[in-house]
């Protein structure tokens, strides 16, 4: 699987796909309504969309309406090919940059739009440490009352876990909305939003506690990989002990053969002297038979 949470990655799919747009997940039509609901002025209303890829998803929204449309993402190719292709709408805007280090300043935004950028943060190294980092950037930048929306692949089970930790104030809702398309049996038929509403006293209690979840996530994390390090080091003891016992094996399977082998050759070697002794008694009673022969002729 590729590894989504690599900046390298999104580089060169964006540069080996240069002119081309894709929606993950769902589209702005699939959204809009979702969106309507959150009473966002069309004229005034702040909205981020973090890791805008090549999607149509902004132009869209911009069509409908709202105009102060910042997007952003960490790859350079894609941000200087949406911002060319949208050059002629002046108030939205592409920008290269981090969502884990947002360059805003606090209260900002009335929404920030999530398509998938959780997931591709979910499937790459330091995982939990940067979709906090990014959580952590989102709540400082929204306006009190402003929505974090995420639209992600992740069900509650898993994606909650990332939504309620002690530096969040968060007031959160969780729609579902079926897929359009058919995959595998098995994969979940839906797709989950998950609208966050940033409540009063959340700055306060992100200085408070985010860096301690930071160091405790930190923490889970080596004792994690300690734990991944000792059974590797087992699962290799075991891969040594099995081969060096199939090299055991071998190596008498080897003898055994070796001694059959010999015992081959000894016996070979028996029945030849064997079948010399016969050849040589043969021939003695052919002369023998041959002398009795003459002897008769004669």
């Amino acid at each position: 699987m590729p590894n989504y949470g690599d900046a390298s990655y999104w580089e060169d799919r964006y540069k080996s796909s240069e002119n081309t747009t894709f929606d993950w997940l769902e589209n702005y039509s699939a959204l809009k309504d979702i969106i309507s609901s959150l009473n966002i002025s069309k004229e005034t209303g702040q909205i981020l969309n973090l890791g805008c890829g090549n999607s149509e998803f902004s132009e869209h929204m911009y069509a409908d309406g709202y105009r102060n449309i910042k997007n952003i993402d960490i790859s350079h190719n894609v941000i200087k090919a949406m911002g060319e292709r949208n050059k002629d709408k002046k108030e939205m805007t592409y920008e290269v940059m981090d969502v884990r280090d947002l360059k805003y300043k606090d209260n900002t935004f009335d929404l920030a739009v999530d398509k998938s950028t959780i997931d591709a943060l979910l499937c790459g190294e330091d995982a939990f440490i940067n979709v906090a980092k990014m959580i952590k950037e989102v709540q400082r930048v929204l306006k009190v009352g402003g929505y974090y929306m995420i639209v992600s692949y992740g069900t509650p089970e898993y994606r909650m876990l990332h939504l309620s930790r002690k530096f969040e104030k968060f007031n959160i809702q969780v729609l579902k909305i079926e897929k359009d398309f058919v995959e595998e049996d098995g994969y979940d038929k839906h797709h989950y939003i998950y609208l966050c509403q940033k409540l009063e006293g959340a700055d306060e209690i992100s200085k408070e506690f985010f860096d301690k979840t930071i160091e405790e996530l930190v923490k889970q994390q080596m004792e994690e990989e300690d734990v991944q390090e000792e059974s590797d080091k087992e699962e290799n003891k075991e891969i040594e002990q099995i081969t060096e016992t199939n090299g055991q094996i071998t190596n008498n399977n080897m003898f055994v053969v070796q001694n059959e082998n010999d015992n081959r050759e000894t016996n070979m070697e028996t029945n030849v002297k064997m079948d010399i002794s016969k050849n040589d008694k043969k021939e003695s009673k052919i002369k023998i038979e041959d002398n009795k022969v003459i002897s008769d002729v004669i």
